[in-house]
């Protein structure tokens, strides 16, 4: 039975979340005054930050440490991972563990992504909204007729059957609302986000981010890392191309469980806070097993296969 680490997406995030894993694991406490230092950050500090830890410019360091540590810890109690995917800043969280940076690479990687996003956010604000019960095709035909090109939107998080997130300016996102209800969505909802994520919006950070990236030494990845663009396994050569892509474009989840599927994987660990990812996947394959550690007593519940 092949397994996969999941990493959780922004938005899942909670105060003191991945505490009670340092309070556990003396080890995990040297790493994170480690990353502190990479990263110029207070980490339990800001873990502690109601503010702080919902602000994109925090949000995306601290949970990519997080993810980090609960990960390692999983691998020093002898967890066998097959393969990752995390859900777009989870992403980055897989580009570690996969192999393909080191601890201190990516996370100077991600910080500068949430420098750029915030930048991004504020130069271009924007909105986000999940609609429910719609099919793909009718949410992206919705996209279409609403968009002009001074007011976009676009699909950008697939999510499962029945659930997408679409993103663009707050006046054509709030248009596509109006009109999936008419359509009949049985939710079509504004989210508490504070850009347009995942559309052009954000390609110049896009852009900016790659070229940063490009400082930095990629190795061989040792374990496979399914791509939120093609949700597909990702090659060495494509990293900084996925870096540059991922953040103007959009997350094909639902798509990337359905292929780890297909290519063996029957068994998910969602890694990091909430437990968003899991209930995706249990929509979109109710036959896998799925477990969540989002919590240091969680790791009870893989005792079977550790």
């Amino acid at each position: 039975m092949k397994t996969a680490i999941l990493f959780s997406g922004q938005g899942a995030q909670y105060v003191n979340m991945g505490l009670d894993f340092i309070e556990n694991v003396p080890e995990l406490k040297y790493k994170l005054e480690s990353y502190a230092a990479i990263l110029d950050l207070d980490i339990l500090s800001h873990l502690n930050d109601e503010t702080k830890i919902n602000d994109t410019r925090y949000t995306q360091p601290l949970m990519v440490v997080v993810e980090m540590l609960i990960h390692d810890y999983l691998v020093s109690q002898g967890l066998k991972i097959d393969g990752y995917a995390g859900f777009s800043l989870g992403e980055f969280a897989g580009l570690y563990a996969a192999g393909f940076y080191e601890a201190e690479n990516i996370l100077k990687i991600i910080n500068m992504r949430a420098k750029l996003m915030q930048e991004a956010s504020t130069l271009k604000p924007g909105a986000m909204a999940a609609i429910l019960s719609l099919s793909d095709d009718v949410v992206e035909a919705i996209c279409k007729e609403v968009s002009t090109p001074n007011d976009l939107v676009v699909a950008a998080n697939y999510n499962s059957d029945g659930q997408l997130v679409i993103s663009g300016s707050k006046k054509a996102v709030q248009l596509a609302v109006d009109l999936a209800k008419e359509k009949g969505a049985r939710r079509a909802m504004m989210l508490n986000v504070s850009g347009a994520f995942h559309s052009p919006y954000m390609k110049d950070a896009g852009s900016s981010l790659k070229l940063y990236a490009e400082n930095f030494k990629l190795h061989d990845a040792h374990k496979v890392l399914y791509a939120n663009t093609t949700a597909m396994p990702l090659k060495k050569e494509d990293v900084l191309n996925e870096i540059y892509e991922q953040i103007a474009n959009p997350v094909y989840f639902k798509q990337t469980i359905q292929h780890m599927v297909k290519d063996g994987f029957e068994r998910f660990i969602e890694v990091g806070p909430g437990q968003v990812l899991s209930g995706l996947v249990k929509k979109i394959s109710p036959e896998s097993k799925i477990y969540n550690v989002s919590k240091f007593e969680d790791i009870k519940n893989l005792e079977e296969i550790l």
